[in-house]
């Protein structure tokens, strides 16, 4: 997901001028925090373009992507989320705003009953 928040900023960086890039850098932001005494939570936030409620919707789905053909294969996400809520029993969500940026939460629980395991 990092790489994938990367390069996204850096396209985003290719259409804004020299000056728009120094009032306003591209940035990634990672936090991590114990939610309470089950759950860890790691938010990965950006300041880029944001993304569309209707792309918000599929973004999870296997095979989407918004990228030209032969940019991408639209698994990325896909795996994401299945490796954290099937083989961590955890969750993970996207929230974005239009032109504020992009948040992805990833909330994992801190002990993992054997017996969930898929």
């Amino acid at each position: 997901m990092h790489l994938h928040i990367k390069l996204v900023l850096e396209e985003n960086n290719i259409k804004r001028t020299y000056q728009e890039i120094e009032e306003n850098p591209s940035q990634i932001k990672i936090r991590t925090s114990v939610i309470n005494s089950t759950w860890l939570e790691i938010a990965i936030a950006d300041n880029g373009v944001g993304i569309s409620k209707e792309f918000q919707q599929r973004i999870f789905d296997p095979f989407f992507t918004t990228k030209p053909i032969g940019k991408g294969t639209g698994m990325g996400m896909s795996i994401s989320y299945q490796i954290i809520t099937e083989k961590h029993c955890g969750k993970l969500e996207c929230f974005s705003t239009s032109g504020k940026g992009t948040e992805f939460i990833i909330q994992i629980p801190l002990q993992l009953n054997v017996n969930q395991v898929v």
